[in-house]
């Protein structure tokens, strides 16, 4: 292809994918307004009760901060520090400081998002699948545990690279347009910029934490689908089991509970294997600069991010649409659930004879 051809290619590729940004902004918002009420459903007491339910609180957590990072970064660019507003200083040291603590939390909670996702998967196999179903695969503590390992793991992985990052002033300070009212005369504001300490070891440092993380997400891109299918044939095999050997209801709710997590693990897939994809180029293959391939890459991870979003966003859809007790404890908090009236049976003792009578609440 013509060397012009080429570039007038990768400008059109670029005008399309500049409005990944705004749907990466849209399911972000959609998934924070999501996930608040989700993570109050689960953090009820109803609802911590088993290890998946534990295992799901943490997954709620991770997706939350991380669709509020990318609502914070979004709203500050398009409405608060605008690129194109001369009367607007665009690199506050808070703003640095805020946007490279959102980078660590960003990273570190998408990353333990899909590391949970495949514990939680893997726990509900173990349970359907080990004899006897021990107790302790059960138990909400199991769930707690996985989530306190796995949280520092992931953090201290991103603060292996970002920490080596700084916030400093930049060599000329920010002067506002001539255009700009309301500042003195020869107003100036210091700007700053985020940069990397130890210069020497950037590459290797970089390198490491790239190679570290691409490897993570490849490995999770393959876990999940062995994950999937395993559940599936679980469910299956286990489903004359549940009906001969458990009540119509309980049999229901296994298998409810067997389908939603499994429809989490596809729509993990989803958000997990382009990304595992996307490392494998940018770990094993040479990208021409200026390249279609290039730009494909770098707007890739918005596009990513965004499937994370979107991901993140239909946790609480598919909980509240395949899980009884997730249902029940919505409408339970929104007063909807109807009380069940109960009959009790007293026995009363008289002399000579015995009386039994059945009272409704409020008979006299």
């Amino acid at each position: 292809m013509p060397k012009d051809a080429n570039e007038e290619l990768v400008l059109f590729i670029n005008d399309i994918l500049e409005h990944v940004f705004v749907i990466q902004f849209v399911i972000s918002i959609a998934g924070v307004c999501m996930n608040i009420p989700h993570l109050f459903i689960l953090l009820q007491k109803s609802m911590r009760t088993s290890s998946t339910n534990s295992i799901m609180i943490g997954i709620a957590l991770c997706d939350l901060t991380v669709l509020s990072d990318n609502v914070f970064e979004r709203v500050h660019h398009y409405w608060l520090k605008p690129i194109d507003d001369p009367c607007v200083n665009q690199s506050p040291y808070w703003y640095e400081m805020a946007l490279l603590i959102g980078d660590v939390l960003r990273t570190f909670c998408e990353r333990a998002s899909f590391w949970l996702g495949v514990f939680l998967a893997l726990i509900r196999l173990l349970i359907m699948k080990v004899p006897g179903n021990p107790k302790i695969l059960s138990k909400p503590l199991l769930g707690y545990i996985l989530v306190l390992v796995l949280l520092p793991i992931s953090l201290f992985h991103s603060l292996y690279y970002y920490s080596g990052y700084s916030i400093v002033p930049w060599s000329s300070p920010w002067t506002p347009g001539k255009d700009c009212s309301g500042f003195p005369s020869n107003y100036s504001e210091p700007q700053f910029i985020r940069s990397f300490i130890d210069n020497k070891n950037l590459f290797k440092i970089v390198g490491r934490y790239v190679f570290i993380n691409g490897l993570s997400r490849i490995l999770v891109s393959v876990l999940y689908p062995i994950l999937a299918i395993s559940l599936f044939h679980e469910i299956r095999k286990s489903a004359k089991y549940a009906l001969g050997a458990l009540s119509k209801q309980n049999s229901k709710d296994r298998h409810r509970t067997g389908h939603m997590i499994l429809t989490m693990t596809v729509f993990y897939i989803i958000a997990s294997a382009p990304a595992g994809a996307s490392d494998f180029v940018q770990l094993f293959v040479e990208i021409p600069t200026n390249s279609i391939l290039e730009t494909l890459v770098g707007y890739g991870s918005i596009f990513l991010s965004a499937l994370f979003c979107l991901n993140a966003t239909s946790h609480g859809i598919i909980n509240f649409l395949m899980a009884t007790k997730y249902r029940d404890t919505v409408k339970g908090v929104l007063g909807l659930k109807k009380k069940r009236v109960e009959k009790s049976v007293f026995s009363v003792t008289r002399s000579m004879s015995h009386a039994q009578r059945v009272c409704l609440p409020g008979t006299n």
